[in-house]
């Protein structure tokens, strides 16, 4: 494969969807998104489990887990003030409320724990860098 078809491959892996926030979804009866047209369910597990952990209402779901070819292989990225907060409570990982961290790394040992317990409620955005 050259580095053209590898892109438009790369580009089709890209999810197109339109987020919710937690509050929306637990008002629902089946909660779900719209992912590339097609309704993806949400477990109310997760959606429990995210409200347990005190997790501001406004939470935008799916959680987008960004993986970025400019970034060292295995890593994910994860922005957002509430979303840095459900990473770190679901990963036992300390950070510093204060600073409003919005933007934490993860790694392959660590995106597989996080994808246990909230399988559907994550989604991978692949993202190419231009160097």
């Amino acid at each position: 494969m050259d580095d053209k078809s590898i892109y438009k491959f790369l580009h089709g892996l890209n999810t197109n969807f339109k987020r919710k926030t937690l509050k929306e979804l637990l008002k629902e009866e089946k909660p779900h998104v719209i992912i590339n047209g097609k309704r993806h369910r949400i477990k109310k597990r997760e959606l429990e489990l995210l409200k347990e952990l005190n997790i501001d209402e406004n939470l935008k779901i799916p959680i987008i887990l960004e993986i970025d070819a400019s970034l060292e292989s295995g890593t994910v990225k994860i922005e957002g003030y509430e979303e840095v907060k459900v990473i770190s409570k679901i990963l036992g990982k300390e950070i510093n409320l204060f600073d409003e961290e919005k933007i934490i790394y993860i790694y392959k040992p660590e995106l597989r724990i996080l994808r246990r317990e909230l399988p559907t409620t994550t989604t991978y955005l692949f993202k190419m860098s231009s160097y």
